[in-house]
Formats: C-alpha cells, sequence, structure tokens
C-alpha cells in the first residue's frame, strides 16, 4: 500500500557519485597551479640550496613558506594575525607545533626565499604572456605597460624606515600592471614618501609597447627616452606643460604648419589661445619635446569630455588611433587601480598598518603578492577551461517564431 504519491520531476536527478568533467577539469587544474607553486619538499630544498637550512630540528621550512601565501587567502578582523593565521595554517599542513617566538624566528630567516619565489614568478610571468586580451588595434602594440604606485598606512614605530607623506609611517608599492597578462609583472617596496615618478625609471624599455602613465610620472626625459627606445607613451598633459607647437590635423587629416606671423616657433598656449589650430572641439597637433639636445616629434589630442577638455600627449602613430581612441585607450589606467583593490582586500595587503617589526612587514607583504599571482593565475585556468568548454558544446536551436497569415 502507497502512503505517498512521488510528484514528476521536471528533470531526473543525477545519480549519486556521477563525475561532473568539467568540475574534475577544474579541481586538476586547481591542483597543478598550487602545487606548481606550493611544493613544500621543492622550496625546503631551494631554501638549503641559498643555505638558510641546515639541520632540520623542528621546522619544515617549505611547509612555513606555503603556509604564509596561503594565510593571506583568510579572512580574518583581527590586524595583527597574520602570522598568528600562517603559524595555525602551518600546523594544519602538518608542520610540527612550535612556539610563537621560534615560529617567528624561523619565517623572518626564510624571507630570501620568499624574494626568490617572487622574482621567478613575475620573471616567469613576464616571458609568457597570452594573447587573449591584446585585440583589434592593440594587436598593433606589443603590450600596454601601466606604472603606479599604491601606498599603505603602518605602525608608527617604521616611521624611521618607511617614512610617509600624510602619515607618519607608509609603505609604497610600485607596480606595473601589464594589459596582456592582466597581472602585475613588476613590483618593489620604498617608503611612502617617495614619489612615484621616482619609483619608475625601466633599466630597459620593452619596444613596441604601450607605456600609460598620469600626471604623477610626467617627465620630458623619460618621454623622450622611452620614444627612442622603440616604446610609445601616452600620458595626460599637465596644465603648465607648454610644448612647442608645430602643426595642426584638420578632420580630414590636412596638415597646418603651426608657424607666429614673423615666422617664430608658437607654443601650444599661444596656437590656441589666438586661433591657429584648426576650429574643432577635437584637436589633434603635433608637438616638440625636447631635452637638452635631444627632441621628438610627439602628438597633443583634446577630447571634450563632460564639458572638459583634456588633453593628452602620446607618441601612438596617427594613421592607427584617432583622437577619439587616445582619449579611449587611457582609460584603461583603471585596471592597475582595480589590481590595487585586489591587493588591498583579496590577499590582506590592508591588514599590515599594526605590524611593527619590519620582517614581518616583509613576509606580510611579499605572501600576499605571492597569493595574489596565485589566485591569478588559477584565476586565468578556470576561464579558459570555461571558454573551451561552452566552444564544445553544440549551439542550441533557435526558436521559430511563427506568425500568423496576413489579414
Amino acid at each position: 500500500m502507497e502512503l505517498a504519491i512521488v510528484p514528476p520531476l521536471r528533470r531526473p536527478l543525477h545519480p549519486e557519485g556521477t563525475p561532473d568533467p568539467l568540475r574534475e577539469q577544474f579541481a586538476a587544474h586547481v591542483e597543478r597551479s598550487v602545487l606548481d607553486l606550493l611544493d613544500p619538499d621543492s622550496i625546503e630544498a631551494l631554501a638549503e640550496d641559498m643555505r638558510l637550512v641546515q639541520r632540520k630540528r623542528v621546522h619544515h621550512a617549505g611547509l612555513m613558506v606555503c603556509a604564509f601565501i596561503l594565510s593571506a587567502f583568510e579572512r580574518s578582523t583581527d590586524t595583527e594575525g597574520r602570522l598568528l593565521d600562517a603559524r595555525i595554517t602551518y600546523e594544519r599542513l602538518g608542520g610540527p607545533a612550535s612556539g610563537k617566538t621560534s615560529f617567528r624566528k624561523m619565517a623572518h630567516k626564510l624571507l630570501p626565499v620568499q624574494h626568490r619565489l617572487l622574482r621567478r614568478r613575475l620573471r616567469r610571468l613576464a616571458a609568457t604572456l597570452p594573447t587573449e586580451q591584446m585585440r583589434g588595434r592593440l594587436l598593433q602594440l606589443a603590450d600596454v605597460l601601466i606604472p603606479d604606485g599604491c601606498a599603505f598606512k603602518l605602525a608608527q614605530a617604521l616611521s624611521g624606515l618607511y617614512p610617509g607623506t600624510g602619515t607618519a609611517a607608509e609603505l609604497k608599492l610600485h607596480a606595473v600592471y601589464s594589459v596582456k597578462a592582466q597581472a602585475c609583472i613588476q613590483v618593489s617596496p620604498t617608503a611612502g614618501s617617495v614619489h612615484d615618478s621616482d619609483g619608475f625609471w625601466p633599466a630597459t624599455w620593452v619596444s613596441g609597447a604601450l607605456y600609460l602613465w598620469d600626471l604623477g610620472y610626467q617627465n620630458n626625459e623619460r618621454f623622450v627616452e622611452a620614444t627612442e627606445a622603440g616604446a610609445y607613451v601616452l600620458q595626460r598633459l599637465k596644465v603648465l606643460s607648454n610644448p612647442v607647437a608645430l602643426a595642426s590635423y584638420g578632420p580630414t587629416g590636412c596638415r597646418r604648419p603651426l608657424v607666429g606671423q614673423d615666422g617664430r616657433p608658437l607654443r601650444l598656449n599661444e596656437a590656441c589661445e589666438f586661433g591657429y589650430v584648426h576650429h574643432q572641439a577635437v584637436l589633434d597637433l603635433d608637438v616638440e619635446i625636447a631635452e637638452g639636445s635631444r627632441k621628438i616629434t610627439a602628438r597633443v589630442v583634446c577630447v571634450p569630455h563632460e564639458g572638459e577638455d583634456r588633453y593628452y600627449l602620446t607618441t601612438l602613430p596617427r594613421d592607427i588611433f584617432s583622437a577619439h581612441d587616445i582619449a579611449e585607450l587611457y582609460r584603461v589606467r583603471w585596471e592597475v587601480e582595480l589590481l590595487f583593490r585586489t591587493w588591498k582586500g583579496a590577499v590582506r595587503l590592508d591588514e599590515v598598518r599594526r605590524l611593527s617589526h619590519p620582517h614581518s612587514l616583509d613576509l606580510a607583504i611579499t605572501s600576499s603578492l605571492l597569493a595574489a599571482l596565485l589566485g591569478r593565475e588559477i584565476h586565468d585556468g578556470l576561464e579558459r577551461l570555461t571558454r573551451e568548454r561552452a566552444a564544445s558544446l553544440p549551439a542550441a536551436a533557435l526558436p521559430v517564431a511563427v506568425f500568423p497569415p496576413a489579414a
């Protein structure tokens, strides 16, 4: 005798234990990515090669480094909990129990290992950049590189090492974000009082890449040096900048040389104020940027935005990038701001202000940067698997619309 009526299901239930191929692919990718960076035995071997570990008595160096990186993903309301969280994670991974002081001293000793791992990951990322993010006219460029700085408040005990500008102690991370890699490929720490411009001057420029920086980086010597090395530059033009204006271009590309009535060169402000340029809302000019005896020809474009004239200085070619393209490209700078938000929130760089020992601060910063690179690699791999899965599925049949016959 039936005691209940089983309602009909709209779709059959999957039997228990049925493997999901996509889930298995995701799990395999996450495992590969994590073990590629967080292999305790390989990390311990590296520590031995660097002569940081000689007698294995209490701590496992590999597990300790892994614990610091993994603890950057944890959430905590205690801003002093970075070392505590790492020690708890270390014991959960199988590391032998140790005292707070012993753990901290060993962690400080292993700082060079974390530095080595970070340099390796950044070099590998810069050498194996993907190409999916470079589309359309961006394919003409080797990459789009965005330098910027991000500041973090610190404990006042560190004011002697990291003096700030608006606060007693401050750390600044000078980063270079790659649009092609969708990640940071260079980073260096300084005191917060170091200007962004002073924290960025590449030893070698990437030929064919576009360097996109804000007003804080404007420097004629750096601009000329990058251009002569075969790189492109795009930046906002400071109000006080007044380069020599060479020519104005009309909407059809007609070039009008800009000279005064007496044949003398004109500065940008004079050329605009006295009507030497084309009378149009969007300006596209040739200007001269000089640094000592070196002179190059660049472009200044003016594109109105919400009632404001915005001037940009660039070396991007006019036959590929219009004035509106230049203004639109500059908005890509927002990606580096999103990177800094990720650093501060997702990997706990907003939880360093109460650390008072410089080595503990270094541990927190370096492990957070390594965690961010690991998260980026996992995310990119999962997106790639998702796209491949979507491409392999048959396209859904579109519904056929049936219309009544016309009256």
